[in-house]
């Protein structure tokens, strides 16, 4: 399947990344068909697409009547087979159970054209794992996203053992067309890269409240107002490049050995899992939410990233 030849487009679950997802895919012209079995989680993605959509226009990012046409590109279905038909590219993001997702990777080949492009939004999984029961696993790659999926540029495109450079084509140039950043990660290991980095910070980030060194809030304030101030315009290695190869690297000989190398979560990161405080669904995590609605704190968060994302254009326009 060549890039240009891509304009329907299966989007399999409705849930928060699916619904974000095909905002995406109808906001730059491609035709959706949200497909999810439960009609009340299709319900549920349409008013989300809805908010979606009213945020976008209140930020200036696109016009009433362009939202609209959008919006009328996204067609629901409980129906998989239906979901399917005439489509050249399909985007899974159905719950993370490995044998769902290889049975529903066997129904795409047996439903979908011979050369439709298969990509999964899998951010745990093997994409060679889930291509292992098609015929054609070289038509099999990943599109993993990032939360929330409308706002966050990153998309990585993920080369399992078998995905073809046509495949890898494909899904990076489609990426390009949603006005995201897709890198492309050329082995399949778990975690991918987006996640082993977040991972990789919140090892040490544990570690350093286990140990009694900062609070949590204070960890959390030191990545923002620090460190992570600086993410959205330097990477790591760009970093290192700024401040001198050499500094990092002497400091890297005696500070690396000091971190943490901890292989399983901390106690009382599973304590907290016992208790139910599972964060803002339960009102309480590391944080105490008190009667602030889970809606509120998306709704300031979205706000938040969004106003950063506008000043990422303009800054590359610039």
């Amino acid at each position: 399947m060549k890039f240009e030849d891509i304009r329907n487009i299966a989007m399999i679950g409705s849930g928060t990344m699916g619904a974000g997802m095909s905002w995406c895919f109808a906001h730059a012209g491609y035709n959706v068909k949200l497909y999810d079995v439960n009609p009340h989680q299709l319900e549920r993605a349409c008013t989300r697409i809805e908010a979606i959509q009213k945020l976008f226009v209140q930020e200036d990012l696109i016009l009433v009547e362009a939202a609209r046409a959008a919006r009328k590109r996204i067609t629901t279905t409980t129906h998989l087979e239906e979901s399917l038909t005439g489509v050249q590219y399909v985007l899974e993001a159905a719950p993370e159970r490995l044998p769902l997702k290889q049975q529903l990777f066997l129904q795409f080949e047996e439903c979908c054209p011979a050369d439709a492009i298969l990509a999964t939004n899998t951010s745990g999984l093997r994409i060679t794992d889930i291509a292992s029961v098609c015929q054609h696993p070289e038509r099999v790659g990943g599109m993993h996203w990032a939360n929330p999926p409308e706002i966050v540029p990153l998309v990585e495109v993920i080369r399992g053992e078998r995905t073809s450079d046509t495949t890898v084509d494909a899904i990076y140039k489609v990426t390009e067309k949603l006005g995201k950043m897709p890198v492309v990660v050329n082995k399949d290991i778990p975690g991918f890269v987006s996640n082993r980095l977040q991972y990789a910070v919140l090892r040490e980030a544990l570690h350093l409240v286990e140990t009694g060194v900062i609070s949590a809030q204070d960890v959390d304030c030191t990545l923002k107002c620090g460190v992570g101030f600086r993410y959205p315009w330097l990477g790591p290695l760009e970093t290192v490049d700024l401040g001198g190869v050499d500094v990092f690297y002497g400091i890297s000989q005696y500070l690396l050995k000091e971190l943490s190398n901890m292989s399983a979560p901390p106690e009382f990161f599973g304590k907290l899992v016992q208790e139910g405080k599972l964060g803002i669904k339960s009102g309480q995590g590391f944080y105490d939410y008190g009667r602030v609605s889970q809606e509120e704190v998306l709704r300031k968060r979205d706000l938040y990233f969004i106003r950063q994302l506008k000043l990422i254009r303009e800054v590359q326009a610039s």
